[in-house]
């Protein structure tokens, strides 16, 4: 039997391989063409539906070269344990006799790229057309002129300021004198410190660690010595620099808020060293979306290139959120003379949409890459000395301003936690430590397996160990005490009447939100047993039989939710997250902190955006956030969702204990081999890594402003 495109995709779409909005935009774009062959229009269709589809999932382009070696891979087609729905196995039967192998084979990409250049859907990019291929890569032109622009302005901040070139300029030695104010002498390589000077040398960084590294510390120094240098800057007559702080989210921007704060208040003698006050550092963070402007029904910002922001320096925290159209938008609205900073940790999960930015921009940071010029300036300025190993004859100009600190201050040799994430991100002894962590060697790691030999299923071995965590008794001794029951006895000893003072609602709304972020238990999926829907739906079930909430209508007394729609009139943002309380003598209230506020937004349940329960959250919700324990459940199905950056994220959640629910906790062996791996050309245009036949085309790629600004009026277009 022999099945149309059109049935094909039908079926795909049936079994959830492809989004109906892949076929849609496909249609419509093939529309607008003057293929009459039957052949080429399918060819072609199909080569949309599956560039549409990649860019859902995650993939700035198509390379080519790789749809057309392993085709199927450009479809969302779930492991064989899959479990399908009877009445699914005919068209699963059907479907996997029709995967794009089949329909790819007889065609090759350079014959794609001819179908699609003489069609008129695909250009090299001077003619504007839907789609641009560019070096052996097929992509949506809007993702490519994203990619050029953030190529292009990043490209254009990396040259060191002429007055820090030399080491013993008045403006170094000024640089090195503040340092040492800033940083205790050390023997070893001080990374902080490094980091630090050269952040203050061009007006593009990038800083990265992992958790306890000491980044938003970090952050705090390089911004006083940003703002010493400024004020001894004559043509600024003393004015220090106005500094922007922002996040992606509203949960990674407050909490970045509050270590902002705290960092800060314990540098005031140095700051004074440095002749700064506490107030000419910031401390309020925004989101990205609230910094920009956003407009409502429009991917556009209210500051972009024609409205620049008023902006000196601007540092994002949690850069590895930040997905390439969003950089973008943030590199359009910088005025020319402004400092970027990014702050990240490289190794955690990519962005929900389009791109890897951050983890692309790292690409090199492991093995540093500086040139003999640079370690010699830190070692003057800084007092720096790299190891050689981080040197390199074959550095970048990008290397030079990318820093990472390499030492946990959070996590000594005795953590596991700190242990296993430098084993899963490395690979170095993972099956040994692996092995140590199920032993109980470490006091801050646990394992449960789901291991279910004459215990009933899997389902409701996970119902049990639930109760023993989301649900635990608080009659157990401390170091057990995790879970949520905490929170929820504050608020049934919680006494708010309607002439209690706004203050004191604001002040236990925050202890009680403190006593929720001690535990977070995670998932990788939101559907199925395992997923957040589930597991929500039986946390709550459980509370319920034991007499901690009230679950009998769907808003009661104690229900965490998390905002999952941005909301720009209240000022909530995806990724908030709040907790429903009772006010005596009036109707039930959502409290929720927000980063532009530093007082408690009470708002009722009528009026919150899209929103759900957050017993459980997906390990991708959890970015930005810290919680004092964290436990992982790991279905026990294959899926390409589990991934090695999947679970350092999840297990640095984790300040304090990490617990990891699993039928096969060795399965992590083969998590750990599995990379994120995402498609797109900024890494090899940072690096300088294009053939020779791209790098005569370079005013095409962003080289030239007045090109770049040509293709920023184009975002229209497409």
């Amino acid at each position: 039997m022999k099945l149309s495109l059109q049935e094909t995709m039908e079926l795909w779409l049936e079994l959830d391989w492809i989004r109906a909005v892949d076929i849609q935009f496909a249609k419509q774009l093939i529309a607008l063409t003057p293929i009459e062959d039957s052949e080429q229009r399918e060819s072609c269709l199909l080569a949309l539906v599956l560039l549409s589809h990649q860019v859902g999932r995650g993939h700035v382009c198509i390379e080519l070269s790789a749809l057309f070696a392993e085709p199927d891979n450009y479809l969302a087609i779930p492991p064989v344990e899959k479990r399908y729905a009877p009445a699914d196995l005919a068209s699963l039967k059907m479907a996997l006799a029709f995967k794009p192998q089949a329909l790819l084979e007889a065609r090759s990409s350079a014959e794609m790229i001819d179908l699609l250049v003489q069609n008129q859907l695909a250009s090299d990019g001077v003619e504007v057309t839907p789609l641009v291929i560019a070096n052996g890569r097929l992509y949506l032109r809007r993702y490519w002129i994203y990619e050029q622009q953030v190529a292009a302005t990043i490209r254009g901040r990396l040259t060191v300021r002429a007055e820090l070139q030399e080491a013993d300029s008045p403006l170094s030695e000024l640089l090195s004198l503040n340092l040492n104010r800033l940083f205790a002498p050390s023997t070893a390589t001080d990374y902080q410190k490094a980091a630090c000077a050269l952040a203050a040398r061009t007006q593009f960084s990038l800083i990265t660690g992992g958790p306890g590294s000491g980044k938003t510390t970090t952050v705090v120094k390089l911004l006083a010595l940003l703002q010493s240098m400024a004020k001894a800057d004559t043509s600024r007559t003393g004015a220090g620099f106005k500094i922007e702080l922002a996040a992606p989210t509203g949960k990674a921007a407050a909490r970045l808020n509050e270590s902002i704060r705290f960092a800060v208040t314990k540098l005031e003698t140095q700051l004074t060293e440095c002749g700064l006050a506490l107030d000419e550092l910031p401390t309020k963070v925004r989101t990205l979306h609230r910094l920009l402007g956003s407009r409502r029904f429009s991917r556009e910002f209210n500051h972009n290139s024609d409205n620049p922001l008023p902006v000196d320096v601007l540092v994002i925290d949690e850069a590895s959120m930040v997905d390439l159209s969003m950089l973008a938008a943030v590199v359009a609205a910088l005025p020319p003379h402004a400092k970027l900073i990014l702050i990240g940790d490289k190794d955690q999960l990519a962005s929900v949409e389009a791109g890897s930015v951050l983890g692309e921009l790292c690409a090199r940071a492991l093995e540093g890459h500086y040139s003999q010029d640079t370690a010699a300036w830190l070692h003057q300025v800084a007092q720096v000395d790299l190891p050689s190993k981080l040197l390199s004859d074959k550095c970048q100009p990008l290397d030079q301003s990318i820093a990472m600190l390499r030492r946990s201050y959070r996590f000594d040799a005795s953590s596991g936690i700190g242990r296993l994430a430098h084993a899963i991100n490395s690979a170095d002894s993972l099956a040994e430590t692996i092995t140590e962590c199920i032993d109980g060697s470490f006091p801050d790691i646990r394992f449960f397996s789901l291991d279910t030999n004459n215990q009933g299923s899997r389902t409701d071995s996970l119902h049990r160990l639930i109760e023993q965590h989301a649900c635990i008794d608080e009659s157990k001794d401390a170091e057990d005490r995790v879970g949520y029951t905490a929170y929820l006895r504050l608020i049934m000893n919680a006494d708010l009447r309607s002439e209690t003072p706004q203050a004191t609602r604001n002040q236990l709304a925050e202890k009680i939100l403190r006593a929720y972020s001690r535990f977070q238990l995670l998932t990788p999926v939101r559907q199925g047993d395992f997923g957040v829907t589930e597991i929500n739906r039986r946390i709550t079930a459980q509370l319920h039989r034991s007499g901690m909430i009230d679950s009998s209508r769907e808003w009661f007394q104690g229900r965490p939710i998390i905002i999952n729609a941005n909301d720009y009139n209240l000022g909530l943002m995806n990724g908030d997250i709040g907790i429903c309380l009772m006010v005596e003598g009036r109707p039930l209230v959502v409290f929720m902190p927000t980063e532009a506020d530093e007082q408690m937004r009470w708002i009722p349940p009528s009026r919150l955006p899209a929103h759900e329960t957050v017993f459980a959250m997906t390990v991708h919700k959890s970015q930005g956030s810290e919680f004092e324990h964290c436990a992982l459940v790991i279905p026990p199905q294959d899926s390409p969702v589990l991934t090695r950056e999947l679970l350092y994220t999840a297990i640095t959640r984790a300040r304090s204990h990490f617990t990891l629910i699993s039928d096969r906790p060795q399965s992590l062996l083969k998590i750990a081999q599995r990379r994120t791996e995402r498609a797109s050309g900024l890494g090899e245009a940072m690096f300088g890594l294009r053939s020779e036949e791209n790098r005569d085309r370079e005013e095409l790629t962003g080289g030239d402003a007045d090109k770049t600004l040509n293709l920023d009026s184009q975002l229209n277009l497409f």
